[in-house]
């Protein structure tokens, strides 16, 4: 997947990896999803495990999108989801909660069961990502 380098200007045609930063606390579906995203033609930005490291690496790495696992370690990830909303960074939770779990605000937000498919993971981000652009 490519995006438009930031101010290369998509009339240059230079073009750049998508960078997806991912919030997984569990290291083996780290793992599979670095994989699965680099295998698309990603950059990866993580995977970090906490919501504390994760949000300090949004707000401080330059990414696309951001895959989200709702439960890091016993913390929810809601706040950082909303500093993405606000910031306008789609994203895209990656749980084993079902919509009806989810905070009212989230429910219409883009989701992926675990385990997850890897082509219905690429699959919803190449929508994600055409929705925000």
């Amino acid at each position: 997947m490519r995006a438009a380098a930031p101010g290369s200007g998509r009339r240059s045609g230079v073009a750049r990896p998508m960078r997806v930063l991912i919030a997984e606390d569990e290291f083996l579906v780290g793992i599979q999803l670095e994989e699965d995203l680099r295998s698309a033609g990603c950059s990866i930005v993580g995977p970090f495990s906490t919501v504390e490291t994760a949000t300090r690496a949004a707000r401080r790495e330059r990414f696309d999108l951001a895959i989200l696992d709702i439960n890091l370690n016993g913390d929810r990830v809601y706040p950082l989801a909303d500093e993405l909303s606000a910031r306008g960074i789609p994203f895209i939770f990656l749980s084993g909660y079902i919509a009806a779990d989810l905070p009212e605000r989230f429910r219409g937000s883009p989701q992926i069961a675990k385990p997850h498919d890897p082509a219905a993971l690429i699959k919803e981000i190449r929508t994600v990502v055409a929705k925000a652009n």
